[in-house]
């Protein structure tokens, strides 16, 4: 990727280790620009304005004015097939130009365009029961099979289930991540960052190329998340949940939340029944959202995926009515149905071929009629 001069320097600048947003826009203030800052760190002495920045930054950026670190930045960006991407690009996404604490930098790869007409934030806990992690799939695959660019932070369970929905209906996804988007993490969502890539969508992060994943890093990278998106689905969570920073982020943001309600008795429930009662967007189906914004209509009456009813004879309808309210297994369909082996696979078979079951990750099936 060809960088103007001006871009190379605020890249330089925003790639330094200790120099975050705050500490790069105070530099920004006192010297106009990043190159401004370069030139003053060119004589024996440190200019006093950058003794804010504090003795361990200061040190790292006394270090980083160095044309050997300037040139192997660039070569490792590259080298990785990562575009950096600064608030000078045309390409930042104007959304997130407009939050509190804008990244200066993005650093990404993927072809998928980092602002667009709709797009849409998927959150919840990493520990999700089943039935979040159906949610947070179907809603994904609806969103995604209407245009929708789904963007998430792919961490454990609702992160992960969020992508998985995107890449099922073919669509576009964003993974923001709190390390550098050449490291994998978690090390088991390598096939799923391959996949996001491989369908047209985004890695994307702040953090410059290598950098480790740190606790740290979460909290800040869940306001790129909010700030990307139109809104905010919260499927799952606890009250203190690492999800509430991203709904908080997205209400100070001003975004529109929305949540899926759940039993009262259910603790990863509790923090979507309370953003509900606090004034979040209840949902129900992901028509709820596609409707909110106009980005599509309902297909049929009730809702029903295929717009009309289906027919089932007694034995198919005694299969299909439990996998409407959770995804069973076949074990599990065998003992709530009583049917042997051989006619509950027979059943399974044909109404997986007339698209009224289908078959989830885990040996899992479930019904949308």
């Amino acid at each position: 990727m060809d960088y103007t001069a001006m871009d190379q320097y605020w890249i330089w600048l925003s790639s330094v280790e200790g120099i975050g947003p705050k500490r790069f826009y105070q530099l920004l203030a006192l010297y106009e620009d990043a190159r401004g800052v370069w030139d003053a760190l060119g004589g024996p002495l440190t200019p006093p304005d950058m003794q804010m920045l504090g003795p361990q930054a200061l040190n790292n950026l006394r270090q980083a004015r160095d044309a050997r670190y300037f040139y192997q930045l660039f070569d490792k960006l590259e080298r990785g097939g990562v575009r950096a991407v600064t608030r000078l690009n045309e390409d930042y996404p104007p959304p997130l130009s407009g939050i509190y604490d804008p990244p200066p930098t993005l650093y990404v790869r993927g072809e998928c365009p980092l602002s667009g007409e709709r797009m849409l934030a998927v959150v919840g806990s990493r520990r999700c029961t089943r039935d979040g992690q159906r949610a947070a799939r179907e809603f994904a695959r609806g969103l995604a099979e209407n245009g929708v660019t789904v963007v998430s932070g792919m961490a454990r369970g609702i992160d992960s289930c969020a992508h998985r929905g995107a890449l099922d209906a073919g669509g576009r996804t964003i993974a923001v991540l709190g390390c550098g988007v050449d490291v994998v993490y978690p090390p088991e969502n390598d096939k799923l960052m391959t996949e996001i890539l491989e369908n047209g969508g985004a890695v994307i992060s702040e953090l410059v190329p290598g950098t480790s994943p740190s606790p740290g890093n979460f909290p800040a990278r869940n306001r790129i998340i909010s700030g990307l998106a139109e809104g905010t689905l919260l499927v799952e969570g606890a009250k203190a949940s690492g999800a509430m920073i991203t709904v908080n982020l997205a209400l100070e943001q001003g975004r529109d939340v929305f949540a899926i309600p759940g039993g009262i008795y259910s603790p990863l429930s509790e923090a979507p029944n309370r953003m509900i009662l606090d004034g979040a967007f209840p949902v129900l189906s992901v028509w709820d959202i596609l409707e909110h914004y106009r980005w599509a209509q309902r297909p049929g009456e009730n809702g029903l995926r295929k717009g009309k009813p289906v027919e089932l004879d007694e034995e198919e309808a005694a299969i299909v009515s439990p996998l409407r309210d959770e995804a069973l297994s076949f074990d599990e369909l065998a003992a709530a149905t009583g049917f042997s082996a051989a006619t509950l696979n027979s059943h399974l078979t044909m109404l997986e071929l007339r698209g009224i079951i289908e078959k989830a990750p885990g040996g899992l099936y479930r019904s949308y009629m």
